[in-house]
């Protein structure tokens, strides 16, 4: 079984911690040891003691039938489901040069992300490990058809749903609790699914060691999503204080997806965002700083999903920006945003003890910063150039500049 002896000037854990002058002893394709006094007279050794290790990171929501360029998701509705697999599969790989080491999608059509996931799996395509829920569960009517949902009513409907998506091979269930800005005939902030409904999907899915994930925007959808026992609230705003209270006192994980909005409402003028989408954006965006500042603030627990694939989220750069604004318009210190996109990201799709910090007996999934970068001074400064020189997944070197 191949060893390496990864040396470097500072190890990032992933959990708030950091090391100096410190090793990462591979074996296979796991973590050894790491510690500052790591040796191993069987491997062979890098020497990257002037950089910066930090783990990979981890994308918790994007979407492999989308593009993250064209304005008008629907464009998706033009192709079969067999050229969006194709065209997922090359999108996600991008994302492995960007440090981005497992992603998660959160709904797409028919069988498209378990496509995907496969022909990473099986070696047809280089990729970042991938984890799929399938389609998104949702009321009759509750999103555009071009979507492909997994449509469902009442307790024993929801139930039903949820168990399919189980069965098909999901690692984790996404709900629908409210509209949404891409769908054409839902309003955002109207509440879909009844808190019995939620429940419902909540237990089927817990029964079987999976986490539940619900889009989710304004108090009555936050708070039943909330209050149902779902995992993650997926979006969140605009965040009012009780919605918040709750959150901490259910120890729910919020994922708020900025950069989507961000880098949407900077076109909003263009002309080629749907009319609907605009409206509904402008909206929403002048009210979500304050919400995250104060979920923040609170110590509400924050996971990293840039929603890639939406319009104006390109495959990679986005989630490096979804860090940057976590910091930005978030208030998190460096060192929490990148938790935000290692720990915590695989705690919120029940992983964590298989990666997402660089310690003994997970997975070998670390990046080797570029010289002089180092997240922790400067969360940007993943976004530079060459910032990071080398990519390890599962103990294998898959990028090197």
């Amino acid at each position: 079984m191949k060893e390496i002896l990864v040396k470097a000037a500072e190890i990032i854990i992933g959990n708030g911690e950091m090391l100096e002058d410190a090793s990462v002893h591979v074996r296979g394709n796991r973590i050894a040891d790491v510690g500052p006094d790591v040796k191993s007279p069987n491997a062979e050794v890098m020497d990257f003691s002037d950089r910066v290790i930090m783990p990979g990171i981890i994308d918790t929501h994007i979407h492999v039938s989308h593009d993250g360029q064209n304005p008008d998701p629907r464009e998706s509705s033009l192709f079969t489901d067999e050229y969006l697999a194709i065209r997922g599969a090359k999108l996600a790989g991008q994302m492995l040069q960007y440090g981005i080491t497992t992603v998660a999608d959160a709904a797409a059509r028919s069988d498209v992300s378990f496509a995907v996931k496969q022909a990473v799996e099986k070696g047809i395509v280089r990729g970042p490990r991938v984890l799929a829920c399938g389609r998104m569960i949702t009321i009759t009517g509750g999103r555009d058809r071009i979507y492909g949902p997994n449509e469902a009513d009442g307790i024993d409907g929801v139930r039903r749903a949820t168990r399919e998506e189980l069965g098909r091979g999901a690692d984790f269930i996404k709900l629908a609790a409210t509209g949404a800005i891409s769908s054409s005939r839902t309003e955002s902030f109207s509440a879909q699914f009844t808190l019995e409904e939620l429940r419902a999907a909540a237990e089927e899915t817990h029964n079987v060691g999976k986490m539940a994930h619900a889009h989710a925007y304004g108090d009555a959808g936050v708070q039943n999503t909330i209050l149902s026992g779902v995992d993650v609230v997926v979006h969140g705003h605009p965040l009012s204080d009780e919605s918040i209270d709750m959150m901490l006192e259910n120890k729910t994980l919020l994922m708020p997806t900025l950069v989507t909005y961000y880098e949407s409402q900077k076109h909003h003028d263009d002309g080629d965002l749907p009319d609907y989408m605009v409206r509904k954006e402008r909206e929403l965006f002048p009210l979500i700083e304050s919400g995250i500042r104060n979920s923040v603030k609170k110590g509400v627990e924050i996971v990293l999903g840039s929603d890639t694939g939406m319009p104006y989220t390109p495959f990679g750069p986005s989630t490096l920006m979804e860090l940057e604004l976590l910091v930005k318009m978030g208030g998190m210190s460096e060192m929490d945003a990148i938790a935000a996109g290692t720990l915590n990201a695989a705690r919120s799709l029940k992983i964590e003890s298989d990666t997402g910090t660089i310690a003994p007996g997970k997975s070998a999934d670390f990046l080797i910063l570029g010289e002089d970068i180092n997240p922790v001074d400067d969360i940007t400064s993943l976004q530079k150039l060459g910032a990071i020189e080398a990519v390890f997944l599962r103990g294998k070197r898959v990028i090197a500049e």
